[in-house]
């Protein structure tokens, strides 16, 4: 039996549009290149970021994709506190 495809969507409400614009640019360079199997796409609108991630390896690499973009995102948003 092949391996199935996971998908995982994650929406984060930011304060403003500029918080989402600039979270979206600060994560996106991590998204290139990436394994066989795993895909991510980050897109802002007004200020809600979305990620989208479709995985065909094992858990584990969903897993961890999700942790490290995650935490991408936090310091992201810490250092935009503290630039603000």
């Amino acid at each position: 039996m092949g391996r199935r495809k996971m998908l995982v969507r994650i929406e984060l409400q930011l304060q403003s549009m500029k918080d989402a614009a600039e979270v979206a640019q600060a994560i996106s360079p991590d998204n290139i290149p990436l394994p066989k199997g795993l895909a991510v796409n980050t897109d802002h609108n007004r200020n809600m970021l979305s990620i989208r991630i479709s995985c065909s390896r094992e858990l584990k690499s969903l897993g961890a994709t999700i942790e490290d973009i995650m935490s991408a995102i936090d310091l992201s948003l810490r250092t935009i506190q503290v630039v603000d």
